[in-house]
């Protein structure tokens, strides 16, 4: 078998015939041609063995061993005797009207959905930043035409399209991202729902507490049953606590003040899970102050209500966490309770809705990433193009 019929398998360049091989520090050269064969004329159907010249052209392919590959492809233009027209012969790896092959295109889509900075993906394949947002224009994501059962919202701060935030839907049932909106505010979102035809099949819509989301969930989605995540009315207490220990801590002498050091995770932590050390030591802490101590046990009063089974369990425990803060007139936790007196109907029906934001959350935090990389985006289609590519 010839050398050529070895380098064209390995370098996946099937039916050609590779004349010469170049290789420099940094570069590769590869110079070939297809075999000659009849082909059939694009203009009229008939078939043409005629060629009327050859043309060179530098292909940039995928990188070889580390090295920047050009490919010196000698291409025939063949010559119809019927129409009397000249065409190029088919070659798969090179689209028309470009010097960049197919293969590498994808190749650099592939580089890109593993979160990798544009920029730095250009310069490793030896392309320009601007062939890969024509790469990414080039795939389409349209809007979905139906809304899932379970819908969850959220916003995250993209600064792009000129908006400051920008608004993400998922499904999280299925972990699913279902789509990118340009802003967050009411009238584009009322748009955007406006368009489905299901609105009244979704059952859940899971969000935080956003007053426009509850009031779009109210007039768009009549049958979802409203929920707050769990995580974000978690967030209430724990702030009411460390507020009071802040409090507590300044008003310490020096020499007691070593008793609180690192003690925000001993606090914060169930006290189910503490072991014995951990148990004398938070004692000592809450012999300190009393609005301490009262602070310590409302948190573990709303941590059991937190670990309720269901909806009917936790109504209760929730009256006792509210009674109990109302007594103990602490301020720390009035925006506490301010918050569950507003938003607690919704807040009861996550303990009998499976779902959470925690996928959505995730998905954010993802999203981050992909903007500190890229040093952000100023057009929103690129970056709605770019999570989409990232995250499915």
């Amino acid at each position: 078998m010839p050398n050529s019929d070895f380098t064209s398998k390995l370098l996946e360049l099937e039916d050609v015939i590779i004349s010469d091989l170049q290789t420099t520090s940094t570069e590769v050269h590869v110079f070939f041609s297809l075999k000659r064969k009849p082909h059939s004329c694009p203009y009229c159907g008939s078939i043409t063995e005629s060629v009327h010249d050859y043309r060179t052209s530098i292909l940039k392919d995928l990188p070889f061993m580390g090295k920047n590959t050009f490919l010196h492809y000698r291409k025939r233009r063949y010559h119809c005797s019927c129409c009397h027209k000249h065409f190029y012969e088919p070659f798969p790896l090179l689209p028309k009207h470009c010097r960049i092959t197919t293969r590498l295109a994808f190749y650099a889509l592939h580089l890109l959905k593993s979160r990798q900075n544009v920029r730095s993906t250009a310069v490793f394949l030896g392309v320009s930043a601007s062939f890969l947002f024509r790469r990414l224009r080039d795939i389409r994501y349209p809007k979905p035409s139906r809304l899932p059962m379970t819908l969850s919202i959220d916003e995250f701060k993209g600064n792009a399209g000129g908006q400051k935030f920008q608004a993400i839907l998922t499904d999280p049932k299925n972990h699913k991202l279902f789509d990118i909106l340009p802003s967050r505010s009411q009238v584009s979102l009322m748009q955007y729902f406006n368009e489905f035809s299901n609105k009244k099949e979704v059952r859940y819509f899971v969000t935080d507490m956003n007053k426009v989301y509850r009031d779009l969930a109210k007039e768009y989605f009549p049958k979802a049953s409203i929920v707050i995540d769990k995580f974000h009315v978690v967030r209430y207490v724990t702030w009411a606590l460390e507020n009071v220990r802040k409090r507590i801590q300044k008003q310490l002498h020096p020499s007691k003040r070593k008793y609180f050091k690192r003690s925000r995770k001993l606090l914060l932590t169930h006290q189910k899970k503490l072991n014995q050390e951990n148990l004398q030591a938070l004692e000592v802490m809450l012999c300190q102050s009393q609005d301490l101590a009262t602070a310590y046990h409302l948190k573990e009063l709303f941590y059991e209500f937190m670990a309720s089974k269901s909806k009917a369990d936790a109504i209760p425990k929730l009256r006792t966490f509210i009674l109990a803060a109302q007594v103990s007139q602490l301020a720390e936790f009035k925006a506490c309770l301010t918050m569950l007196g507003n938003w607690s109907p919704y807040i009861l029906n996550a303990f009998d809705c499976p779902y959470t934001n925690g996928y959505t959350e995730g998905t954010n935090n993802a999203i981050k990433v992909i903007k500190r990389n890229a040093f952000g985006y100023r057009n929103f289609d690129n970056f709605r193009n770019r999570i989409f590519l990232s995250l499915t």
